[in-house]
């Protein structure tokens, strides 16, 4: 009983002295008095809420009354006596020093009761440092039941990175022909790698984030910035719509727009930057609705507007965040399908959030394909991106009246005490116009499987190669000007006690392949020209020693898949993971081969410059190429996925062509090898 005595003396002398303190106008209620305690003079009236004079004057006069009680010793803390050995001996009075220490201990007790109730600040595990404020707040106490509108919330986040890649290969998996030490092809298998080592040191993300609400609790906005030692590659030129994009490059003829410039070090730009509004259904507003029975709760969907720079829905491992990974970095399919490289893009349409939350959806129109590309380098065209999954199973929990259910991540961090499965999809469809008329950036992220060492695009492989100039056209008249992409994405994943596995699929089609139009019929007896859409050309090696034009079958589509199947389990629950992850990919789009040189025939292109014989060779691009990754790790989460340590090993076959996660993920496109990385990373 001496001890709740004490206490309340405490309460009672932290909150005169805060009102002291605070003088400026902060208004508390007064503390009760202790049963037993002699009761203190009675306080001034209270003072109108507005009255903010008369408020101070009551304080101070409360604050006088109680140090009173105290310097004469009838309130005393338990163990101020005079002779410490006789409990019955008068109570020894308190000096200034001894209510400095009663309040020094108070505040000990309880860190930031002083903060006034007008603004509140603090810090929320893994949502970051926040500001809160009523509008143009009086230092009231915000009594309204929703939340406060005003909020600023500091986020940051850092990935500090060790990566080693070591190629093994000698292999072109484009071509199919090995590299010599001149740097020539041969048929026959050779030691010469065709890429060096890499092995760096980097900051390999580095997020600041700014995040709230604003006027509305439901008005949020988000902007973030991303920072890294990885650099950033500038690009030249700028599609101008009616003009002929593919020669605004510095005077540069043959040479396309977006092709690189430059490469920036500890370049920092902006990521993401949305603003957001959530609507809510009946059922969230007080009143709203029928009270709901004994074991029962409010539950409310959300469906959200926004628009902004912001995350797609393809592919699921990235949607959940570079911060949660269960690896150092994404799998090679996730980078291969992705809709954005990790790089975001513009976006605008609605979130909805359903079925106690089980069920999320998100549909954007977009710009179409995107990777940190100036907007003056994009077609006119727009993209459609949709998703959304199901969350089955789960564990109630009666602390928050909600429903435990997949979580954030991939990881089973929180170890599900019933089993969870969440089941879902994407589709990103990009329909493209002609880069001859804008801009070769959306194209340039299309990449072909098989690859080349460095990886390989599409318009790379298709720019019209083998002729090369032929009087005023050049190759660039037989290069592939328009395609239109889809791809499709599902998936399922589950957790249990620790336990996590994940398993992804992909297909994409590239269909409707245009050629550049020309006003004179440039073509041949199996593809004239009709003004419309010329041939499309690529190159092929015909020996070690020579190479020549072929002709791409542009009245086909080319069709792609990719799968990933990886699984976790925390040895030490919350803490040590230890995971394995195997990624495919399989394909036609690199298949420049077909049934083989043997059975290939010539055409002859005939323009205003003369005939130009090319190959015609059987079943190109309908032949499948794969490409595999397999991987090991081990994860230490110091609190919880804030602060971790993970480390793992990969193997590459197969030319993967993922040129996408290249920068990110450490390997080398198109080269086969192992790599080790272990990454450290701090996040608030």
């Amino acid at each position: 009983m001496v001890r709740n005595w004490v206490s309340e003396i405490r309460k009672s002398l932290f909150w005169s002295c805060a009102a002291l303190t605070a003088a400026a106008g902060v208004s508390r209620a007064q503390a009760p008095l202790p049963v037993g305690a002699p009761a203190a003079p009675a306080a001034a009236p209270a003072a109108p809420q507005g009255d903010l004079r008369a408020q101070v004057e009551a304080q101070q006069k409360k604050i006088e009354e109680l140090e009173n009680l105290i310097r004469s010793g009838q309130l005393q803390p338990a163990g101020a006596v005079a002779d410490p050995s006789d409990p019955n001996a008068p109570p020894k009075p308190l000096t200034d020093a001894d209510v400095k220490k009663i309040v020094e201990g108070y505040l000990k007790e309880h860190p930031g009761a002083g903060v006034p109730s007008g603004v509140s600040t603090g810090v929320s595990v893994g949502k970051g440092f926040y500001i809160r404020s009523t509008p143009d707040p009086k230092w009231d106490n915000w009594d309204d039941q929703s939340p406060i509108p005003f909020e600023l919330r500091i986020r940051g986040r850092v990935q500090l990175d060790y990566y080693d890649y070591n190629p093994t290969d000698s292999l072109n998996h484009l071509t199919g022909y090995y590299k010599t030490a001149t740097g020539g092809n041969s048929l026959a298998k050779t030691n010469v790698l065709t890429s060096p080592t890499f092995s760096q040191e980097e900051v390999k993300r580095l997020r600041l984030i700014w995040e709230g609400t604003v006027f509305d609790p439901n008005l949020r906005y988000h902007f973030e910035i991303d920072g890294n030692t990885r650099g950033l590659t500038a690009a030249a030129g700028g599609g101008v719509p009616g003009g002929n994009g593919i020669d605004n490059s510095g005077g540069v003829p043959g040479v396309p727009d977006g092709t690189s410039a430059a490469t920036v070090d500890h370049a920092v730009r902006l990521f993401s930057a949305y603003v957001a509004y959530d609507f809510h259904p009946c059922g969230f507003e007080k009143g709203c609705g029928e009270d709901c029975p004994d074991g029962y709760y409010r539950y409310t969907p959300t469906v959200t507007g926004i628009a902004g720079k912001l995350k797609p829905m393809i592919a699921f491992e990235e949607y959940m965040s570079s911060a949660n990974e269960q690896f150092v970095e994404y799998g090679m399919s996730n980078w291969f399908f992705d809709a954005d490289d990790d790089n975001l893009l513009m976006g605008a349409g609605t979130q909805i959030k359903a079925m106690d939350d089980r069920l999320y959806i998100q549909a954007l129109v977009t710009n179409g394909n995107e990777s940190q590309f100036a907007n003056l380098q994009m077609d006119d065209l727009p993209g459609f991106n949709v998703g959304g999954w199901y969350d089955f199973g789960g564990t109630w929990n009666d602390a928050r009246k909600r429903w435990d259910l997949y979580g954030d991540s991939i990881s089973d961090i929180d170890y599900s005490c019933n089993p969870v499965l969440r089941v879902g999809g994407a589709a990103n469809i990009v329909p493209m116009d002609r880069k001859t008329e804008y801009d070769i950036d959306e194209l340039s992220r299309i990449r072909t499987a098989s690859a080349a060492p460095g990886g390989t695009s599409l318009i790379g492989l298709l720019g019209g190669g083998g002729l090369g100039a032929i009087g005023t056209t050049g190759a660039s008249a037989y290069s592939l000007d328009a395609v239109d992409s889809y791809t499709f994405e599902a998936y399922w994943a589950a957790k249990f006690h620790g336990f996590s596995i994940y398993n992804g699929y992909w297909a994409r089609d590239l269909d409707n392949f245009r050629g550049v139009r020309q006003a004179t019929g440039l073509g041949t007896s199996a593809y004239p020209g009709n003004g419309l859409n010329n041939p499309i050309l690529y190159t092929v090696n015909t020996s070690p020693t020579a190479t020549m034009a072929a002709l791409f079958p542009s009245n086909k589509a080319l069709i792609d898949y990719g799968a990933q199947l990886q699984a976790g389990y925390f040895i030490l629950p919350k803490k040590l993971e230890v995971c394995g992850r195997i990624s495919v990919i399989t394909g036609d789009s690199g298949d420049i081969y077909g049934n083989g040189l043997a059975g290939a025939k010539t055409e002859t292109i005939v323009d205003g410059t003369g005939s130009h014989t090319v190959l015609v060779i059987p079943g190109a691009f309908s032949h499948n190429h794969t490409s595999e990754e397999y991987a090991a790790g081990v994860n230490y989460y110091f609190y919880r996925q804030l602060v971790k340590w993970q480390t793992d090993v990969s193997w590459y076959n197969g030319g993967n062509p993922a040129a996408g996660g290249q920068s990110p993920a450490g390997f080398i496109p198109g080269v086969d090898g192992w790599m080790l990385r272990t990454q450290i990373q701090l996040a608030f």
